[in-house]
């Protein structure tokens, strides 16, 4: 088999194993890792794109946990110039990481308290231009976590709410 024929049909495996009902680039950003179907698959830059590169590893995600790597598209209130966003977010047991793509800028979850099905964090920017010391809580219902952001900046109080799907 030729290396483009080879590509083209990893390209088709990665189309199969990505489709269904959403249809979308289930990565965030470039070094992103998920779990789909027992495999890793680590989120590269292909043809301009993000698109998920399987790994050979082996994965098992509970569905009864927020502890994973999560994404969705967050709302923001009041609604500045990015009002609807990426978010990307992984959890353990201690904290986490959280990235928002478009706006450049990410960091870590520190806990505050909770458990495997709902906690609170407090985010802290390592990088980027986004407020810093927000209050993050995580919910699981029905498999997708409900997530919201509470911040303020200059006086300003902001809320962000989303429903992050695991990835």
């Amino acid at each position: 088999m030729t290396c483009i024929a080879r590509i083209a049909f990893i390209v088709g495996l990665l189309g199969a194993a990505f489709s269904g009902a959403a249809a979308a680039n289930p990565c965030a950003f470039v070094g992103q890792e998920i779990c789909q179907q027992g495999e890793v698959y680590r989120c590269e830059t292909c043809g301009g794109e993000t698109c998920p590169i399987l790994k050979g590893e082996k994965c098992v995600v509970d569905a009864r946990t927020i502890y994973g790597s999560w994404s969705g598209s967050g709302h923001q209130s009041p609604a500045g110039s990015s009002s609807d966003y990426p978010v990307s977010m992984s959890l353990n047991e201690s904290g986490g990481s959280i990235d928002y793509p478009s706006l450049g800028c990410g960091g870590t979850l520190s806990l505050v308290s909770g458990n495997e099905l709902a906690s609170e964090y407090t985010e802290h920017i390592t990088y980027g231009n986004c407020i810093d010391g927000g209050a993050v809580t995580v919910r699981l219902e029905n498999n997708v976590v409900a997530w919201t952001w509470l911040g303020s900046d200059n006086n300003q109080q902001y809320s962000v709410i989303a429903v992050l799907s695991r990835q």
